[in-house]
């Protein structure tokens, strides 16, 4: 099941972030989020989340900020399937473009972006901290109008 993300979801996000993120957002982070208004959906099975994204919105763009699947639920389109919601749903809100960081690192993740029709648009040196280096980020970007 497909539905918005509330505040009494965020354990189990948190649980979700700290299994899959090298440095993890904090449970203060998600708070300070969704009170700015952003918005954030979960697929969730019975009462288990299993993945989850969260999305800023701004002057005709969107900007998704993060998207987790718990590791038990990977490769099963769980991700496409949050992307793609969240994308029809900034279309719906006049959005014109979407834009998204990614760990350099994270080869499923590109792929998915680039199966989504995402084209990287430019880089972040040392955006990411991890615990030894940090890591550059990719930017990427999708033409809503485009489909």
């Amino acid at each position: 099941m497909l539905r918005e993300l509330t505040i009494t979801d965020l354990p189990q996000v948190l649980a979700i972030e700290q299994a899959t993120q090298k440095a993890p957002w904090s449970e203060d982070v998600f708070t300070r989020c969704l009170e700015m208004g952003y918005k954030g959906w979960v697929l969730a099975e019975s009462d288990q989340i299993t993945g989850f994204l969260l999305m800023s919105f701004v002057l005709g763009e969107c900007h998704i900020l993060n998207l987790c699947v718990h590791p038990d639920y990977q490769r099963k389109g769980l991700g496409r399937e949050l992307l793609q919601h969240a994308l029809l749903q900034a279309k719906q809100k006049g959005a014109g473009i979407a834009y998204l960081e990614v760990r350099r690192s994270n080869k499923r993740a590109i792929a998915l972006y680039n199966q989504a029709g995402f084209v990287q648009i430019s880089e972040r040196k040392n955006y990411y901290p991890d615990p030894k280096v940090r890591e550059d980020a990719l930017v990427f970007a999708k033409d809503l109008g485009v489909d």
